[in-house]
């Protein structure tokens, strides 16, 4: 095993993850980063923390690994309707293995190179190994969770559950395994649909969940045709399919929401799944799910941090 020490490792870090954008007047370096962010654009900031044996195992690829852990963050990008341009890296490591270290920042560098974000600056530290990131971008028309509007039309990218079905069943899909480990933020479709969306989440925490964030958000519900939604063909022959497509989490892609009239403007890979309704009483779930056009009862939570009967 070979060890690498602190200063190193953060040279390390600086010389791979060498992708540079506008706006940075100065990088890593010095106590802080510098930034002149576009006067005509809105900063969004959002960060996310990844924790061993939590978010993912300590087995999995170093590279997959570090790809995830910025992904997710530039996910919360894509939903916001933002372009994603500096990160800043926080690391905390039980030591400095540097075959690890290499995988890590291969997978995190090739994602910061592939959307053109700019590390810089973070923190390296010793303890249980967890990753927390920041990403901060512009938007001259942010996509909130509070702006979907009575009849719009509720709409997924992608597939759904996949990344679930994984985790439960780690050897039967590629294509999900990949869902897992290494998701692509879907900034190719959010980049096409800011003119369309009226709300916007992606779907980290489950379907329901998440799509419940947005009706709660805009004092609306929604109803979706489980049916309609996109998934893998395997899936479909799992007798917990329901339970990865309604409450699976990790999937990453965009849930949101349209004006019924701009259906015939959305790109490829989105799918109309529901639409907005008024909330039937303040009993209700916000979510109601028909399968087939008949109403089911579903007891599905999605994933809760501190909550002992997950999923």
């Amino acid at each position: 095993m070979s060890f690498i020490a602190e200063f190193d490792l953060i040279e390390q870090i600086k010389r791979q993850c060498d992708t540079t954008t506008a706006g940075t007047v100065l990088g890593i370096g010095d106590d802080a980063a510098i930034l002149q962010p576009n006067p005509d654009c809105q900063l969004t900031v959002s960060t996310d923390t990844l924790v061993a044996g939590v978010h993912f195992k300590e087995t999995d690829q170093a590279i997959h690994i570090g790809h995830k852990a910025l992904a997710v963050n530039l996910s919360d990008m894509a939903a916001m309707g933002a372009t994603p341009k500096w990160v800043l890296l926080n690391l905390t490591l039980p030591d400095i293995n540097r075959k690890w270290i290499n995988g890590f920042i291969k997978g995190f560098a090739a994602l910061l190179a592939k959307y053109q974000v700019q590390l810089i600056g973070g923190d390296t530290t010793q303890g249980p190994l967890s990753i927390a990131v920041t990403v901060m971008g512009e938007t001259s028309n942010a996509i909130r969770r509070d702006g979907a509007n009575l009849h719009d039309l509720v709409v997924v990218t992608g597939e759904i559950g996949s990344a679930a079905f994984a985790l439960h069943n780690p050897r039967r899909s590629k294509a999900c395994n990949q869902q897992l480990k290494q998701p692509e933020p879907r900034l190719d479709v959010a980049k096409n649909i800011t003119h369309l969306a009226t709300a916007m989440i992606d779907v980290s925490d489950g379907l329901m969940v998440d799509l419940g964030h947005i009706c709660r958000a805009s004092n609306l519900a929604a109803v979706i045709e489980l049916s309609q939604v996109p998934i893998n063909s395997i899936i479909q022959k799992d007798k917990n399919w329901m339970a990865y497509v309604l409450a699976g989490g990790d999937d990453y892609q965009l849930c949101f929401t349209i004006n019924a009239e701009a259906e015939d403007e959305l790109p490829e890979d989105c799918h109309i799944i529901g639409q907005i309704i008024e909330p039937p009483n303040k009993e209700s779930d916000v979510v109601m799910v028909l399968h087939h056009h008949q109403p089911i009862t579903t007891n599905f939570k999605g994933y809760q941090h501190f909550d002992d009967e997950k999923r």
